[in-house]
């Protein structure tokens, strides 16, 4: 049997507790033994979230504990594997202490806030043998998995272009608001605009050089507009910006223009556009979250390491989007070569 815990438990420790739940009923043999971010009470209530209605009321609390303190609930309850669901800027804090402990840690995205943070993660993961994955759920995503064969496998030819984009309101929905201050969230680029990066680190690789723009009219780190060139010399552009109205409602899509077909995908579907036929692609509407913590178990119980989410590759996510802030900052363009710094 696997003990586990939730730290932090906002909208993604009830979506990722909820998925444990599910998987237990499957047959993995997990045991939820306590919760650091909210009262036995509390906890049973049913919450809005900006990712929907997430209700954990008929989940088995019986024998969970429950802490104000990480380190009080680390420190008695030693789990196999805690989920760590916290504010971005405790992250890396979170992480390390329990790595350090020989626990087995899922780590919410981003990351951590700077390259060095997510470095002190992946060495306190190493030197302790314990497993550490990050939370870059569209990895886990069916329709990206079917653009990454589409790249891998030239199905429509070269990539000629593409184009990744993500809008939201101004995200007024966190605790103090913490996640609209730059040194807290590392604003719009760092939180959602790392999903797109990620994806582009992920399916086309690392850039060859970046120029990007950022705004800060509204809050703090509001929104980039970036322009990569790969090394084949593919073109790709992304932006990002959530100080859009509150009843604007969040969109994200990406194109990618192939030799033979230019394939869209928006709201979890993938359109594939030729000059004869238009083909859509379905699949079986499982959800990413739910794709990402399976993974994650698997890991742990078969003593593996997570190919979709290596902690290396996700370094490198990190690394591209401070890029980003640097070119935005110096206004200029940033050229990249991972290898020199590896």
């Amino acid at each position: 049997m696997l003990k586990y815990a939730i730290i932090g438990f906002g909208g993604l420790g009830r979506v990722h507790l909820s998925n444990l739940n599910r998987l237990s009923k499957e047959g993995y043999d997990l045991n939820l033994v306590a919760i650091c971010g909210t009262t036995a009470e509390k906890f049973k209530e049913s919450v809005s979230l900006n990712l929907g209605d997430v209700d954990c009321s008929d989940i088995d609390i019986s024998n969970c504990s429950f802490y104000d303190d990480y380190k009080e609930l680390i420190d008695k309850e030693n789990p196999d594997f805690i989920v760590s669901a916290v504010p971005t800027y405790l992250h890396k804090e979170v992480a390390v202490y329990a790595l350090s402990h020989g626990i087995n840690v899922f780590s919410e995205k981003p990351m951590a806030l700077n390259v060095e943070s997510c470095e002190e993660m992946i060495k306190a993961s190493k030197n302790n043998n314990a497993f550490l994955m990050i939370g870059q759920c569209l990895r886990f995503d069916s329709s990206f998995v079917k653009l990454k064969e589409y790249v891998e496998n030239k199905t429509f030819g070269k990539v000629n272009r593409a184009e990744f984009t993500r809008y939201s309101q101004t995200p007024l929905w966190t605790w103090n608001n913490w996640i609209l201050k730059e040194d807290k969230s590392g604003g719009c680029i760092i939180d959602m605009h790392i999903h797109d990066v990620d994806l582009i680190n992920w399916i086309f690789g690392t850039p060859k050089s970046i120029h990007s723009v950022m705004t800060e009219n509204k809050v703090e780190a509001e929104a980039i507009f970036t322009q990569y060139e790969m090394k084949d010399g593919t073109l790709i552009l992304s932006s990002a910006d959530w100080s859009m109205p509150q009843k604007f409602p969040f969109e994200a899509k990406c194109l990618v223009n192939f030799e033979k077909a230019t394939v869209v995908i928006k709201d979890n579907s993938v359109v594939v556009y030729t000059d004869n036929e238009v083909i859509e692609e379905t699949f079986d509407g499982e959800s990413y979250f739910y794709n990402e913590m399976k993974d994650f178990v698997e890991c742990i119980t078969k003593k593996c390491t997570s190919e979709t989410t290596s902690t290396e590759s996700i370094l490198d996510t990190v690394k591209i989007v401070m890029a980003e802030v640097k070119s935005a900052k110096e206004k200029n363009t940033i050229y990249i070569n991972m290898e020199e710094e590896k």
